[in-house]
């Protein structure tokens, strides 16, 4: 009969307890102080606020879950992504003699590579492997790449030689006023007027800029002889030769 009599009491005190929402555990503490409740009404009516707190956190959370999934799946393939490139990366290094020998396979074939580099890769590997089974073929390559500096360093040796010959060869007709004019542009083109003295000697004369050679040093065919130059230049070096006609 108590029982009954406190439910009722509860169902009178209008519509701040009318739903189970509504009740709290501050109200049902005021409510007790009135003495409507039994103690085991009271502990399970807290038992009712709690367990409807519980879920209301629970609703929230899970509605937080729901907004965060779109963003929570794409962390997650970022994630398998990372760690599929870090997989492959780190499978490299399972038989790196293999992946460098690739390498050096690969600059060695290369039309454009610097032989510089070349043996770098090369001795590098060699040192490094020397107990791989591309040892022998490593070592051919280092030595065909030295060979190959060696030629190229010959050839740049020739090539001067041949450019110092072919040039002692034009100062000594140049000397014997033997040149066309094409080839006096090629010997004299950014020559010091120092060194042109040293070449030519003193000019036959001289007027702002230019200095003329009068004595018939150049070759001109269509003449059937030689005629004189005009040399013209800026900042104290050669920038032009021209012919210049005997004086009439």
């Amino acid at each position: 009969m108590k029982r009954f009599l406190s439910i009722a009491m509860l169902m009178l005190l209008g519509a701040p307890l009318a739903g189970a929402k509504d009740l709290s555990p501050e109200r049902l503490d005021e409510l007790d102080k009135r003495g409507y409740f039994t103690p085991d009404f009271k502990a399970a009516t807290h038992g009712l606020v709690d367990a409807l707190g519980a879920l209301n956190q629970a609703e929230m959370e899970e509605k937080t879950l729901r907004q965060q999934l779109p963003s929570l799946q794409k962390q997650a393939a970022e994630t398998e992504a990372k760690a599929v490139a870090l997989r492959q990366e780190l499978a490299k290094y399972d038989h790196p003699e293999e992946n460098d020998f690739t390498a050096l396979q690969s600059a060695m074939s290369d039309s454009v590579a610097q032989a510089k580099d070349q043996v770098i890769l090369a001795q590098a590997y060699v040192w490094a492997y020397p107990m791989s089974p591309h040892a022998a073929e490593a070592q051919q390559f280092l030595q065909q790449v030295h060979k190959k500096i060696a030629d190229e360093q010959q050839a740049a040796k020739d090539a001067e030689a041949a450019r110092i010959a072919a040039h002692a060869k034009l100062v000594a007709r140049g000397q014997a006023h033997d040149l066309s004019l094409l080839e006096w542009r090629e010997l004299l083109r950014g020559m010091s007027q120092t060194d042109l003295v040293k070449l030519l000697g003193q000019p036959s004369s001289q007027k702002s800029s230019y200095w003329f050679y009068t004595d018939g040093w150049v070759n001109e065919p269509a003449q059937h002889g030689k005629v004189g130059m005009q040399i013209n230049f800026e900042a104290g070096r050669v920038i032009t030769v021209d012919e210049k006609p005997p004086t009439p």
